[in-house]
Formats: structure tokens, sequence, C-alpha cells
């Protein structure tokens, strides 16, 4: 049977998590990054993280936390450091800012360390290296109360998870503006639609149409087709009598919302009462 396709448009949030601030070489040519001596790909990273994504120095070392907040030019490691203090970053540190989407970085992979287990590292690092008491307590200074220091340990942070000022800004605008991001096609099964919103007409109710478009949305699962239409979408049903019977591009914003959190087949007793 043909089938008519209704678009409907579903916001994907940047931050819900919050972000955490990294600050990078802002040129291929800073001395800094001359001195790494690092291969061309991992320049790209260093320099270009928001288009190539963000990787560790080293993702297989075996450098702890406290070995990399310590030194991590003598102790390459699997850890990336950041700042928690959005959207500046740590004062100490030059560089270009960049944020990192902490939901995006933890669903690709990504673990945190928090500032408390970095000094909770530190300290039990004082035992490791006794004659250094001191500059881990000034290290233990730096993160506590300027850096706001907190770690991402990941083979590779993607570039989806991280924005410039820019492009933080940019998307920031388009979801309130537009509230796009990305969007759903379901299909509806034209014949059967047209019998049950013929029926809602003889009726004169939405319940017909309704208990269809239930039936349909069943197969699409409650999630997509309940909480993220039915809530983000938010359109009800629209019936005009005469020639013809329309139902609205978005039929189940209501109906779709109910479904999802109650369950389809519930919803369907309930508009057949």
């Amino acid at each position: 049977m043909p089938a008519n396709i209704h678009m409907f448009v579903v916001v994907e949030e940047i931050g819900k998590d919050g972000f955490l601030v990294r600050k990078i070489y802002a040129s291929p040519d800073n001395p800094h990054l001359i001195a790494k001596n690092l291969p061309d790909f991992q320049i790209k990273h260093e320099i270009w993280p928001e288009k190539f994504g963000m990787i560790p120095v080293d993702p297989k070392s075996n450098a702890t936390v406290a070995e990399h907040v310590f030194s991590s030019r003598k102790y390459p490691s699997s850890y990336v450091s950041t700042s928690s203090i959005f959207p500046d970053g740590s004062p100490r540190f030059e560089g270009k800012a960049v944020y990192i989407d902490v939901a995006k970085a933890k669903a690709a992979g990504a673990k945190l360390v928090s500032t408390e287990e970095i000094l909770k590292s530190l300290e039990e690092y004082k035992k490791v290296a006794p004659k250094n008491v001191a500059k881990i307590d000034q290290i233990a200074e730096w993160v506590k109360n300027i850096d706001k220091e907190v770690l991402v340990q990941a083979d590779k942070i993607p570039p989806k998870a991280i924005f410039t000022p820019g492009s933080y800004k940019a998307t920031n605008v388009f979801i309130k503006g537009a509230r796009v991001v990305r969007v759903f096609a379901i299909g509806f099964t034209a014949y059967d639609l047209k019998l049950a919103a013929d029926e809602s007409i003889k009726q004169k109710s939405i319940k017909p149409i309704s208990i269809e478009v239930v039936k349909q949305a069943g197969g699409w699962g409650a999630a997509i087709a309940g909480a993220r239409i039915g809530f983000v979408a938010g359109a009800a049903v629209g019936i005009e009598t005469g020639p013809g019977a329309i139902v609205s591009g978005a039929v189940g914003g209501i109906i779709f919302g109910t479904a999802g959190y109650l369950g389809a087949s519930w919803l369907t007793e309930y508009l057949q009462d």
C-alpha cells in the first residue's frame, strides 16, 4: 500500500552534562608545539581537534593520573588535561580555547577523572616520590584553586564532541531558533489512515484516526514515536469535515507523547472508551 511520509523535527541538545575547556595551539608554528616533535598526523589533532578529533600523546600508556599531572612531558599518557572553568578555561595557560561536550565524549567511550580524584592521586604520589613533596603540593594547589583540572581518558575524543567558541555559539543559536538538528521520516499507510479518517468524520470524533495512528506507531517503538516525536514535535490531529479529511503532518504529537510513556495499548483502550 502507498505510504505518506511525514517529517518530524527533533532537537539534539548540546552540553546537557556541561563542557570542559582545553587550551590548544593556534598555529603549527608555535615554538612549544615544535619542541614536542610530534608526527604530522598528531599535529592536526593538536591544532584542529574540532575537525580531526582530540587524542592523548600515548593512548596505550600506563602512566598514572599523578604522573600525568606531575609532568606530562616526562610521562606521556592516555590522559588529556582540561579545565571545568567554562568558557574561559584555566588562566594559567595561553592558547585557543575549545569546548568538550561531556555527554558526547562519554558516549564515545571517554572516562573523566575529577579534580578530587586528581588531588587524591597526587597525595598518594607523595609516598612514591618523597623528594618531590613540595612540587607536588604546588601542583595540587594549581589543580584545585586555579586550573580546576579534570582529565579526559580516551583513545580519541571525536570531532562531534568538540566545539570552538564560534561553533558553540552558532549551534546554540541554531537550536534555540530553529530547534532542528535531526529529522525523522516516518511512513504511515495511507489506505488505513484514510479509512480511519473517514470514520472520524462520520463520528465527528478524533478517536478512530487516533487509534490507527497509535497502532502504526507501535511498530516504530515507543521511545522514538513517543518521547522524541510526541514531546518535541508536539502537534495534534486536525480533521476537517466536507470534501475530505486532512490529517496534519505531525499527527501524533499529543498521541505519541502519551503512548510513548504510558504504552500504546493503554492509549488505544483509553481512546476506545
